[in-house]
């Protein structure tokens, strides 16, 4: 791998410039070394820091000749990877530059954010570095190539997770909009819903951020250890969606990953009537 910054001279786009790196480095691993990546692409280094402050920062030069990424200390290396990978964003994005008041100090927050087009500059921007890393660390055309059930599956996900050196929800993440079929995973803590990535064609659920999984949902009083998959079972639609949205779809199936620390992972899968 012989990367120079140059070679990404007039693109702007997150995705545009994860793909240029694959393009020139057709060859790179599913687990590639990030910190070489990084090193060649002018990050000169990377470095572990008690903090409680951010989960990540990038410090550089006004003109962006030079970096550095700071790391807080305590984290898996799946977690490093990506926190290096959405720092690498905002260096190579043209249009991420900190302004004052706004330094690149970026919270566990910021790395769940998704919607590029936020109103909010600095949501946004934040939004634009998940973007590049998921785009950098997981390609979809690889992560096509790679899957191999038939049907979408937490294992999958999984096993994935492992190949790519990614957290497993990074991998859902990515997973859900790498995936031809109509999908979404709900991130639960203790029985609540704190995070939803869905595919584009995938409706919108009726429950809030926030809110119980609803009391049908296989998600409901579960009893699965950590790492427990459960079988797909058959779901009525309305446990999920409202009115027509409900309506649209046909089949509907969940499935749960039991996880550490009272988090939990359910896989949705819908099959859409006809409209």
């Amino acid at each position: 791998m012989s990367l120079i910054r140059l070679d990404l001279d007039g693109l702007g786009s997150p995705r545009d410039i994860a793909a240029r790196i694959h393009e020139l480095a057709p060859d790179l691993a599913a687990n590639f070394s990030v910190h070489e990546l990084c090193r060649q692409l002018d990050i000169a280094d990377i470095e572990e820091v008690s903090t409680v402050a951010f989960e990540a920062a990038l410090l550089m030069d006004a003109n962006k000749a030079f970096g550095s990424i700071l790391l807080a200390t305590g984290r898996s290396a799946k977690r490093h990877r990506f926190s290096i990978g959405h720092e690498l964003g905002h260096f190579l994005i043209p249009t991420h530059m900190p302004r004052p008041d706004e330094p690149f100090q970026c919270s566990l927050g910021d790395l769940h954010l998704v919607d590029i087009h936020e109103k909010n500059r600095r949501r946004r921007i934040e939004a634009e570095a998940n973007r590049f890393a998921a785009a950098l660390l997981m390609p979809p055309v690889r992560l096509r190539r790679a899957m191999t059930s038939r049907q979408p599956h937490l294992g999958e996900i999984c096993q994935l997770a492992t190949a790519f050196g990614m957290s497993k929800e990074a991998m859902a993440r990515a997973y859900v909009e790498a995936h031809r079929q109509t999908i979404a995973v709900v991130i639960l803590e203790h029985g609540l819903i704190r995070r939803v990535y869905r595919s584009e064609e995938f409706p919108a659920i009726a429950p809030w951020i926030g809110q119980p999984v609803p009391h049908d949902s296989i998600a409901s009083d579960h009893r699965l250890q950590p790492q427990e998959l459960s079988e797909s079972e058959e779901c009525e639609p309305d446990v999920w969606f409202e009115g027509r949205s409900a309506a649209r779809v046909d089949v509907m199936t969940e499935q749960l990953l039991g996880q550490r620390d009272g988090y939990a992972m359910l896989l949705i899968h819908v099959e859409l009537a006809d409209d």
